[in-house]
């Protein structure tokens, strides 16, 4: 389709911190807002969406104390780390989460002692191109399983291809035994759908390391219209929702909160309500003649680019309408826009304490490099057309695939890295050798 031109969005004020208590979402997938979380359509406190999406590299020393505002005293440092993974689960995904189990001793390195809690959940939160009785959507809920019941499942088969041994080869653990423990929400001990270390002792009959090495792969059958930003949103928001037990108490006001997406793909968070898109409504098809939709509607639908066709001068996150014109409305955009998840972190960082912080990492498709600010995110079309029909444009990176013994693409993500600017975001390439430097700054000691 023809690239739209570029235009700045209207500037929305921010909408208060809210308490994260109380947020509610309407079913387990429409996708609707809670309150107070519409707003800024470009995602960029700023309301400026022109910024430079790709500034992502890390400025400020982790782990630095800054001063208490009270007292003007150091603040105590954090003991506390709350991390969230959001993996996607698709069928090109073996290989990543094989390499991310890999460098789980990266991780935990800088993690010593101190008290944990790791939630993982998938980026299936349905679409109306997957059946949900065959990639049975998370919707954001927390998985706590040994991946040896995935792949009783089939949860490691894709088009025929088993890919079990992205499990097997890590995992020596069949059933995960979960311990109970009480929450700061709830007082009583139950099993609790995280892995969680206080003062020394585990939830789990297992070293840490084992227990991630089970619960990290996620299986390679879950929806190929990743919603990375909608799944973490819904995951967070039903931490405070007491109907969710998988996820009910995992946040703790005292503790760094933080979110490391894996993904190899653009994000497809869209609005229940222009469900269309994917169906009947071809505005966003990059072939119009297909007969069903592809993954190119994720980036026509959520990003603009200036320059190209060919090399593009530059790309952003913008929001459309069902018409396919950029709109300042953010009731109209038909992907969630970004400001819904800035504003919704955002007002965790405020009930944040004791100088805990919010921090989003991602894997995903930038070149390798990229997080040392000085290898940029090339936008260009794919020059394989066929290629070019599926996802709307070309590659961020591309990596070998032992697993399928072939070359893996992983696809720019625009709203993922816009998103994360306020939040000290710091982008890896998926296609590195190994994922430990980026495990590195997921696992940092505050």
């Amino acid at each position: 389709m023809t690239r739209l031109p570029l235009i700045l969005s209207l500037l929305v004020p921010l909408v208060a911190a809210c308490e994260l208590k109380g947020i509610s979402l309407t079913g387990d997938d429409t996708g609707n807002d809670p309150p107070g979380t519409s707003g800024d359509p470009s995602g960029d406190p700023s309301g400026d969406p022109s910024g430079d999406p790709t500034g992502l590299t890390t400025t400020a020393d982790p782990t630095t104390e800054g001063p208490d505002s009270t007292t003007g005293e150091p603040e105590p440092p954090v003991t506390a780390v709350d991390v969230l993974f959001v993996i996607d689960n698709s069928g090109s995904m073996a290989n990543h989460q094989s390499r991310l189990v890999a460098s789980i001793p990266a991780f935990l390195e800088g993690l010593e002692g101190l008290d944990l809690r790791i939630a993982v959940t998938t980026t299936d939160s349905a679409n109306p191109r997957c059946p949900a009785a065959q990639t049975t959507p998370e919707g954001g809920k927390f998985v706590m399983r040994s991946c040896h019941a995935a792949v009783a499942l089939g949860d490691f088969t894709f088009n025929m291809a088993d890919f079990a041994e992205a499990c097997t080869d890590h995992c020596a653990i069949e059933d995960l035994v979960v311990a109970p423990t009480a929450t700061a929400d709830d007082p009583e001990p139950r099993p609790r759908n995280w892995l969680e270390r206080t003062n020394g002792q585990l939830n789990v009959d297992a070293a840490l390391a084992d227990a991630l090495a089970c619960t990290m792969p996620q299986g390679v059958s879950g929806c190929g219209f990743e919603s990375p930003l909608e799944s973490m949103y819904k995951a967070l928001a039903q931490t405070g929702m007491p109907e969710s037990p998988t996820n009910y108490g995992f946040l703790r006001p005292e503790a760094d909160l933080r979110i490391v997406f894996i993904t190899d793909e653009m994000d497809c968070s869209y609005v229940p309500e222009f469900k269309d898109i994917f169906t009947t409504n071809k505005t966003f098809w990059e072939d119009p003649d297909r007969p069903d939709a592809t993954s190119a509607v994720c980036f026509n639908a959520g990003v603009t680019c200036t320059g190209g066709p060919g090399t593009y001068t530059e790309c952003h996150a913008t929001n459309h309408d069902i018409t396919g014109a950029i709109t300042g409305d953010p009731s109209e955009a038909v992907l969630q826009p970004l400001s819904k998840y800035v504003q919704f972190l955002q007002a965790i960082q405020a009930s944040k304490t004791g100088g805990a912080t919010v921090r989003v990492i991602g894997l995903a498709g930038v070149p390798q490099g990229f997080e040392t600010g000085s290898v940029p995110l090339v936008y260009a079309d794919h020059p394989n057309s066929e290629q070019q029909d599926l996802f709307g444009i070309g590659p961020g990176c591309t990596a070998d695939d032992p697993l399928a013994d072939s070359e893996l693409e992983a696809y720019p993500p625009a709203r993922l890295l816009e998103f994360a600017q306020p939040f000290d975001g710091q982008f890896f390439s998926i296609c590195d050798d190994d994922f430990d430097a980026a495990m590195k700054v997921a696992g940092f000691k505050p």
